[in-house]
C-alpha cells in the first residue's frame, strides 16, 4: 500500500514535470521563431530601403519574392518545422507523394518504448529511492554504477525521442505543409569531434545559432571562440530554463553540464588536428583512429555519463524538495 501511494504521487509529479517542460520547449520554440521573423525582416526592410535609393543590391534579394511582412506568412512560418525565417524557404512545394500511413504507424510505434522504458525509470526511482537519498555520497565506484544504471534506459528513451522527433514528426509535418527544407538533422552519430556533433544533430536549432546569433558576433568586432563560447552560454540557459522553470528550482546542472561542452569541443578537435596524418594512429578498416577516438569521446561524456549524471541529480533534488515541501505541511 505505501509502495503504491508513493508510486501515485510520483506519478503525478512527474506528469506535472513532463508537461512544464513541454510548455516550456514550446515556448522557446516560439521565442525563437519571434526573433527570427524580426531580425530577417528588419534586414530585408534595410535592404529594400538601399533599393529605393538608387544603390545596387538587387543581387542582394529574389526578385521572385519581393520583400513583404503579411500575416499569412508568419502564420505559416510558425507552424513549420523550421527556426529561420526565410521567404524563399516558406514557399510550399508541389507534393510529391501522398503522405503515408507508415509514418504515423511508425511513431505510434515509436512512442510506445518510450512510455514502457519511462515506467522502468520511475519504478527504478522508487526502489532505489532509500539508497539514492544522496546521490553521490560514498565511494565512487558505487557512485558510477548508479549513473551506469541509468544510461541504458537514458540512452533508449533519448534516441527514441529523436527519432519520433526530428525523423517522424517534422517529416510528417513538412509532408502536410509541403514544406521544402527538410534537412532537420544529420548523421551526427559518426561525429569525429564534439563539434560535429553540435552542428548535425540539430540542424534547425544550429541554423538559428549560425544566423541570429554566431554571423551578428562576427560582424560585431567578436572573435570566432567568443562567438562560440556565446553560442553555448545562451544554449546553456535555454536548456537550464526548460529544467528549472518546471520543476521550480534552479540548480543549474543542465548550464553546467551544457557549458562543459567547450572543454570537450577543444580537446576533441586537438585530438583531430594533432594526429589528422599522424602515422602512430594509423587507419583503422579505412577511419582514422582518431576519429573513433573522438566519437567515443562524445558517446562516454556526453550519452553515457552526461545526461545520466543530469538525470539522476535533478531527480533527487526535485525529491528532495517535495519531502521538504511535504514535512512543512
Amino acid at each position: 500500500m505505501i509502495y503504491l501511494l508513493y508510486g501515485s504521487k510520483l506519478c503525478r509529479c512527474d506528469s506535472a514535470v513532463l508537461s512544464g517542460v513541454t510548455l516550456m520547449l514550446f515556448a522557446c520554440i516560439v521565442w525563437l521563431k519571434l526573433v527570427s521573423f524580426a531580425h530577417t525582416n528588419y534586414d530585408m526592410r534595410a535592404v529594400a530601403k538601399l533599393i529605393d535609393k538608387g544603390d545596387d543590391l538587387s543581387t542582394s534579394l529574389n526578385m521572385d519574392y519581393p520583400y513583404d511582412v503579411n500575416f499569412k506568412s508568419l502564420a505559416y512560418f510558425m507552424v513549420a518545422p523550421t527556426l529561420c525565417y526565410q521567404v524563399t524557404a516558406l514557399q510550399p512545394i508541389n507534393p510529391g507523394a501522398k503522405l503515408s500511413s507508415q509514418h504515423m504507424h511508425s511513431e505510434g510505434l515509436g512512442l510506445s518504448p518510450i512510455c514502457q522504458v519511462g515506467n522502468i525509470y520511475r519504478c527504478y526511482g522508487i526502489y532505489n529511492r532509500t539508497e539514492f537519498s544522496a546521490p553521490f555520497e560514498g565511494e565512487f565506484f558505487y557512485a558510477l554504477e548508479r549513473i551506469l544504471k541509468l544510461s541504458v534506459p537514458n540512452l533508449y528513451v533519448w534516441l527514441c525521442m529523436f527519432y519520433c522527433f526530428f525523423h517522424l514528426w517534422l517529416n510528417i509535418l513538412a509532408e502536410l505543409l509541403r514544406f521544402g527544407d527538410r534537412e532537420f538533422y544529420k548523421d551526427w552519430w559518426n561525429a569525429k569531434t564534439v563539434e560535429e556533433y553540435w552542428r548535425m544533430w540539430n540542424m534547425p536549432v544550429h541554423k538559428w545559432m549560425v544566423r541570429h546569433l554566431y554571423f551578428p558576433c562576427l560582424r560585431n568586432g567578436i572573435s570566432k571562440g567568443v562567438s562560440v563560447v556565446i553560442a553555448f552560454a545562451i544554449s546553456a540557459i535555454f536548456h537550464e530554463l526548460c529544467i528549472a522553470v518546471p520543476c521550480h528550482m534552479f540548480k543549474l546542472w543542465a548550464f553546467i553540464g551544457i557549458m562543459f561542452q567547450v572543454p570537450l569541443v577543444l580537446v576533441t578537435n586537438y585530438l583531430q588536428n594533432k594526429f589528422r596524418n599522424s602515422m602512430v594512429w594509423g587507419w583503422v578498416c579505412g577511419i582514422r583512429l582518431s576519429a573513433i577516438v573522438g566519437n567515443m569521446i562524445f558517446w562516454l561524456f556526453f550519452s553515457i555519463l552526461g545526461q545520466p549524471m543530469c538525470v539522476l541529480l535533478y531527480y533527487h533534488d526535485l525529491m528532495n524538495r517535495k519531502e521538504t515541501t511535504d514535512s512543512s505541511l
